[in-house]
């Protein structure tokens, strides 16, 4: 009867301390994120603690998110090289410094691929996405979404540009990238590569006399001021890419794992409709300045002259990644 009695305590205090451990508090994993040269006033900073916010309620708290602005951590490809070590969790800028670890994706930025917003977002969101995110798996980083700059515009001091024969010999200030610039001297601009920084004081001294950028950096970066004509070519489409360093996503259960992937593509709703709603704003307000904004073009002629630079993209990196672009948006019927 005693060796009943003490297995009978035995299993309580086994079955009690089973209890106690699984109402004990799972154990708090603090991970960082990253905004490169990003402020937390922008969409991609709301978006960013929308993410947050999303990621700690889910997780009951479990899990906790520092953020950084404003290169408080370096440079966008500082914060691309933490992410492959570890040193850094998760970070959100630019695609296009994502293409020295996997250059296929660039193939979203190739000038006149998309002919408005709704066939950009179909895109990266598509079956390329899932290709470019196992070549980054590889390289150690984990692509969660893709979030954006928006379409890129030209505006110029010279005239109001409505057609390929107003733009010709106007000196451009374009992205240090051979693509961009080989396209824009297809289109009979004359193209200089400036920093960013740099910008603003060479459109005012005259060194270029024209530029282009989201409508909501033409505003921020006070652009409008020395540059009158506005026109809306959306020539090119800026993603950006969040994502999280695979040794961090190592760290995390797969629930976990899933809540912060779950999180990353709400934020990205967030982010687009934020960005939709700023750049409405933009336009307004630069309006109210008196910039002239052209709008409606016929971009026939544009897209055919570019066309040929695409080969600098395809030399490299084959037609897959392209024809599997152009392909979504047709079944998309955009």
């Amino acid at each position: 009867m005693k060796r009943i009695i003490s297995l009978l305590v035995a299993f309580v205090i086994v079955f009690a301390l089973a209890v106690c451990a699984s109402a004990s508090p799972e154990k708090v994993v603090e991970l960082s994120v990253f905004s490169g040269g990003i402020s937390k006033t922008t969409p991609t900073g709301i978006a960013v603690q929308a993410m947050i916010a999303e990621v700690e309620e889910k997780s009951g708290g479990s899990i906790k998110i520092k953020d950084f602005y404003d290169t408080e951590l370096g440079d966008s490809k500082t914060m691309i090289q933490s992410l492959v070590q570890g040193t850094i969790d998760m970070g959100i800028t630019g695609c296009s410094y994502y293409a020295g670890i996997v250059p296929q994706i660039q193939v979203f930025e190739l000038p006149f691929l998309f002919e408005n917003i709704a066939q950009a977002r179909t895109a990266v969101d598509g079956p390329a996405k899932d290709i470019i995110f196992e070549k980054l798996a590889e390289r150690g980083i984990i692509g969660l979404s893709f979030w954006e700059n928006g379409m890129r515009n030209l505006t110029n001091n010279v005239r109001p540009i409505k057609t390929l024969a107003d733009l010709q010999g106007i000196k451009i200030r374009t992205l240090p990238a051979k693509i961009q610039i080989e396209a824009w001297k297809a289109l009979g601009a004359l193209p200089t590569p400036i920093d960013a920084a740099e910008l603003y004081t060479a459109l005012h001294a005259g060194t270029v006399s024209a530029q282009e950028n989201p409508y909501v950096v033409i505003r921020d970066q006070k652009f409008y001021e020395v540059q009158p004509y506005i026109t809306e070519t959306g020539h090119v489409y800026t993603p950006f890419l969040f994502s999280m360093s695979k040794i961090s996503a190592d760290k995390l259960t797969p629930e976990q794992l899933q809540i912060v992937k779950d999180a990353a593509v709400h934020a990205q709703k967030v982010q687009r409709d934020s960005n939709d709603t700023v750049v409405a704003q933009a336009k307004e307000f630069m309006r109210g300045q008196g910039v002239q904004i052209i709008e409606g073009i016929d971009l026939t002629e544009w897209r055919e002259r570019a066309a040929p630079v695409y080969s600098i993209y395809t030399e490299q990196n084959g037609t897959e990644l392209l024809d599997i672009v152009r392909n979504s948006n047709k079944q998309a019927g955009l």
